[in-house]
C-alpha cells in the first residue's frame, strides 16, 4: 500500500495519539523485561517524546508511524545493562511486529484499497499491535533469571532465523505462477507461523527462568542446611568442651593450688596457659543471638582464620531480628566471600573489617577489604543476587574500589522483629 501526507486534518492528533499509545506500552514492555530506568529518567522521556514527534511529523508520516517498535531502541541505553537479555528479546520483539504487519498487509492486498482506508488501516494496525505488546508484558512478568550462554544462543537462533526466511519468502513468491489471493494466504500462514514461533520464545524463556530460579533457590537451600549443620556440629562440640573442662574444674583448681603452695611458679604459668587455650578454643567467635546469622559468621569467621586473614566484627544488632536465612545466605555469604577471595591475591597480612548495627528496623553494614590496585568491583551473579535482596528491603548498597581498598555499604529498611509485624 503506497501512502501519501496527511490527508485529513484529524489524521496528524490521531497518528501522534496512536504513536504516544505504542511508545507508552514499549516503554512499560522494557521496564518488565530490564527493570525499572535508574538514572536519566527526564533526558529518557525527553528522546521519547520526540521520537514520537519525528514519527508523526516527517515526510510520508503513514508509513513512518510503523516504525515504533524499531525507534523504541533507542531507549534501550537507559535501562539496566544486560546485552545477552536485550539483544535477544528486541530481535523477538523486532520478528513478532515485522510478522504482524506483513500478515495485515497480505489481508488489506485482498481487500478493495484507497485513500480512504489509509487511517483506518493504521488504526487497526495499532491496535493490534497492543494486543500483541500486551501480550509479550503478559509473558515478561517473571523473566529476572540469568541463563546459560548455550540456552542463550538457541533462542537467539530463533528469531533471527524466522527473520531471515521472511526476507527469503518474497523472492521465492515472486517467480511463482499461484494466483495473488492464493499467495497470500500461503504467506500468511507462514508468517503467522513465524509470528507464534517468536511468542513462544517469551514463553520458553520464562518457564526456563522459572526453572533456573528454583533451581537456585534448591541449591540455596542446600547451602542453608549444610550451614545449620555445621553451626550446630560447633555448638555440640563447644558443649562437650566446655562440659568436660568444667567437670575437671576442682581437680584444675586442685592442680593450681598444689603447685602455687609448692613455688613452682613456671610449671604454674605453663599450666594456666594450657588451660585458658583450652578454655579459649571453646568459644564462639560470634554470638549474636540470631541463629542464623550466627551460623555464617562463624563459618566464615573460622574460613578467614585457616587462611591467615584478621577479622574482628563489630556487631550491634538485636536478638530477635526476622532476617529469612535465604538473604543472610545471599547477602553476608556473597559479600564475605568476595572479601576472601580479594584478600587470597594479597600477599602477607590482610584484615576484613565487617560492621553490623541496627537502628531501629534500618539495618546497617560496612565492609572493608584489601584489594589489588588496578582490581574492578566484582559484579557476577553473586553481586546480582545481593542487589536484588537489598531492593527486597527497599535498601542502598554501594560499592567502590579505591586506593587498594574495597569498600560496601549496604543500607536495608523495614527490617521487622519476631513477634511484630
Amino acid at each position: 500500500m503506497i501512502f501519501h501526507p496527511y490527508i485529513s486534518p484529524y489524521d496528524l492528533p490521531v497518528n501522534l495519539f496512536l504513536c504516544t499509545i505504542d511508545m507508552c506500552i514499549l516503554s512499560e514492555l522494557m521496564q518488565r523485561m530490564y527493570g525499572p530506568i535508574r538514572r536519566f529518567k527526564k533526558t529518557a522521556l525527553f528522546i521519547a517524546v520526540l521520537t514520537v514527534l519525528a514519527l508523526a511529523l516527517m515526510p510520508s508520516p503513514y508509513e513512518n508511524s510503523f516504525y515504533t517498535v524499531p525507534a523504541s531502541f533507542l531507549l534501550l541505553g537507559f535501562y539496566p545493562k544486560n546485552k545477552k537479555k536485550k539483544l535477544l528479546f528486541e530481535s523477538c520483539l523486532f520478528t513478532i511486529c515485522a510478522s504482524y504487519l506483513l500478515i495485515l498487509n497480505d489481508i488489506t492486498n485482498i481487500l478493495p484499497r484507497g485513500n480512504i482506508w489509509i487511517m483506518w488501516y493504521l488504526i487497526g494496525y495499532h491496535i493490534g499491535l497492543w494486543a500483541v505488546l500486551f501480550l509479550c508484558l503478559h509473558l515478561c512478568v517473571t523473566i529476572d533469571t540469568q541463563l546459560p550462554v548455550s540456552l542463550w544462543c538457541i533462542f537467539f537462533l530463533v528469531p533471527v532465523l524466522t527473520l531471515g526466511c521472511s526476507g527469503i519468502l518474497p523472492v521465492v513468491f515472486e517467480n511463482s505462477t499461484l494466483p495473488l489471493p492464493l499467495l497470500c494466504l500461503l504467506h500468511v500462514i507462514l508468517q503467522a507461523t513465524f509470528f507464534f514461533i517468536n511468542i513462544i520464545v517469551f514463553e520458553l524463556f520464562r518457564r526456563f527462568s522459572a526453572y533456573a530460579a528454583e533451581k537456585q533457590e534448591k541449591v540455596l537451600l542446600e547451602q542453608q542446611v549444610e550451614y545449620q549443620q555445621s553451626y550446630y556440629k560447633g555448638l555440640l562440640q563447644a558443649s562437650s568442651e566446655t562440659h568436660h573442662i568444667r567437670h575437671d574444674l576442682k581437680n584444675h583448681l586442685q592442680t593450681i593450688s598444689i603447685l602455687y603452695e609448692s613455688g613452682k611458679q613456671e610449671e604454674l604459668i605453663e599450666y594456666l596457659r594450657g588451660t585458658t587455650e583450652a578454655l579459649r578454643q571453646t568459644e564462639q567467635f560470634i554470638m549474636t543471638g540470631n541463629p542464623s546469622l550466627d551460623a555464617l559468621l562463624n563459618i566464615k569467621l573460622s574460613e578467614m582464620k585457616q587462611n591467615g586473614i584478621d577479622c574482628v566484627p563489630e556487631i550491634a544488632i538485636p536478638q530477635n531480628l526476622d532476617f529469612p536465612f535465604s538473604d543472610v545466605v545471599t547477602l553476608f555469604g556473597n559479600l564475605l566471600d568476595n572479601a576472601v577471595n580479594a584478600c587470597k591475591k594479597i600477599p602477607g597480612f590482610t584484615a576484613i573489617q565487617l560492621k553490623i548495627t541496627c537502628q531501629e528496623q534500618t539495618l546497617l553494614l560496612h565492609m572493608e577489604n584489601p584489594c589489588q590496585e588496578n582490581e574492578t568491583a566484582p559484579y557476577g551473579i553473586g553481586m546480582k543476587n545481593v542487589e536484588k535482596t537489598v531492593k527486597k528491603y527497599d535498601g542502598l548498597l554501594q560499592t567502590e574500589c579505591n586506593g587498594g581498598v574495597y569498600r560496601t555499604d549496604a543500607v536495608l529498611y523495614h527490617v521487622t522483629f519476631l513477634g511484630t509485624s
